[in-house]
This record gives structure tokens, sequence and C-alpha cells, in this order.
């Protein structure tokens, strides 16, 4: 496997305000090496806007230290100190997860329960790398819920921080390193997507060989087909790992040319 020097990262991403709210508190934030969504709370309480600090802040921390968890960190900081200079209203708050990618080597960093997914197309495989920042992870992990219970209990959604919480001075970054292979895709997503489409139905749609803006389209369908009832954004990040032709494709290739 190879990376060619010419190639550049493809991805795909949409962000849908779904069939419920009337406001769109999501906000993506894409280039050539930094990748996230951060899903805003708050409703009235201007969710939107410690989304979209969250974005501005990692995407220009990132820049300066190359440092992930370091720029969400800082994102906290800001939008705490938004809320108190009345920007945004107190009691806003975003979950984030991001993805960076140096060469061969990954990294996805998160706080909240906005989700990171590694999709593997040789494989038929879709791994959840992100793990919720959840009360249901908590009573999952601790053996006081089954994992069926947990599917419809009252406090399903309820999250353990997000960046702007005043309640927690700093927040517990955690994150995931891998290597890329050929053929895999990251899917970052709020959960919106996660909370209505199940797994099986994810694969469904990322096996299909069709493009992935026309598969993140696909799944928002199906997000909304089923009540849609939070904002849909969905980033889809290719690897950027490319097979090595064998000597016999190699030498194919160059007897096709010569004839034509």
């Amino acid at each position: 496997m190879e990376i060619t020097e010419d190639y550049k990262i493809q991805y795909a991403h949409i962000t849908d305000v779904g069939c419920v709210r009337e406001l769109n508190e999501d906000t993506l934030y894409c280039d050539d090496r930094l990748w996230l969504v951060a899903d805003g709370m708050g409703g009235h309480a201007c969710g939107e806007v410690a989304s979209q600090l969250a974005a501005e802040t990692i995407s220009n921390e990132f820049s300066k230290s190359g440092q992930l968890p370091k720029a969400i960190e800082a994102a906290h900081q800001k939008i705490v100190e938004a809320a108190e200079s009345g920007n945004g209203q107190f009691g806003m708050g975003t979950t984030v997860v991001a993805l960076t990618s140096n060469n061969v080597n990954y990294q996805v960093s998160w706080v909240g329960d906005s989700r990171a997914y590694l999709w593997d197309k040789n494989k038929q495989q879709l791994t959840q790398l992100s793990e919720d920042h959840s009360l249901m992870v908590r009573l999952l992990k601790s053996g006081l819920i089954s994992a069926e219970d947990a599917k419809n209990h009252p406090q399903r959604h309820m999250i353990t921080q997000c960046l702007g919480s005043v309640e927690i001075e700093n927040v517990l970054v955690d994150n995931y390193f891998g290597s890329w292979q050929a053929g895999q895709q990251i899917l970052l997503c709020s959960d919106g997507l996660s909370d209505d489409v199940s797994e099986a139905a994810m694969v469904d749609i990322l096996q299909l060989e069709i493009s992935s803006q026309e598969k993140l389209a696909k799944l928002t369908d199906i997000a909304k087909n089923l009540g849609g009832r939070d904002n849909i954004s969905i980033v889809l990040v290719d690897s950027p790992v490319q097979k090595v032709p064998s000597f016999w494709q190699k030498l194919k290739a160059v007897f096709v040319k010569s004839t034509n």
C-alpha cells in the first residue's frame, strides 16, 4: 500500500435540521487535516452558538499546536467564557467528535456522545471507535442495566460531559489512535443519526457502490423517515492509503497500453 504525493484525502459531509427541530444547532468543519461534528445543545440557550464556537476554536487552536485534545479543551473554556460575557446564554453547550489524519495515521478525539465509526469495505465491517460519555455507558459498564433496557431507558440521552458545562472545570477528552488501511472510511456523526439509525442499516448504505455524498443523503433520509427527532450531521472521510498494483497488474497495464 502507498500514499501518492498528489493524493488529497476525499470526504463528504451533510447536515440537516431533521423533522422536529426548528433550528439546526449542529456545526461541521472540514479541511485537508481536520474534520469535526459539533452537536450544540440548549435550544433557546444558544446551542448553535456553542457548536460554532467549538468548531472555530478547535480549528484555530489545532492549526497552531497540532494537538487535537488541547484544541478541544480550549473550546470548552471559550464557550464558558462566551456565556459569561453574554455571547450566547448560560447553559449552552456542545458535544464534539473530531478526526485528524497525518500520512497513514489518524486520531479521533471526542467529548460527549457524538460518534466516530470505522467502515472497512474489504471486511464489510462497521466498528464504533468512540465511546459515549453518557449515563447509559456508565450503567452498562457497571452491570446495573442490560443493553436491551438501555435502548428505551428514560435517561438514555443524558451525557456526563460536554463542552461549555459550567459544572466541569476541565473536560476529559478521549482519544483513539489508528492507522489507515486501503478501503476504509471514518464516519463522524451527531446523535441525530446514531440514535435512530442502527449499525446494520448504516452498513446497508455504506456498502453500496455509490458516491460518499449519495451515501450520506441516504443515511439522512433514513433518520428522517424514522422520525428525524434531532438535527442530523455526518462527515465521511476516505482513507488516503491506496492499494499498490501487483506485478501482474502492472504488466497487464503496460501490455494493454502497448496494444492501443
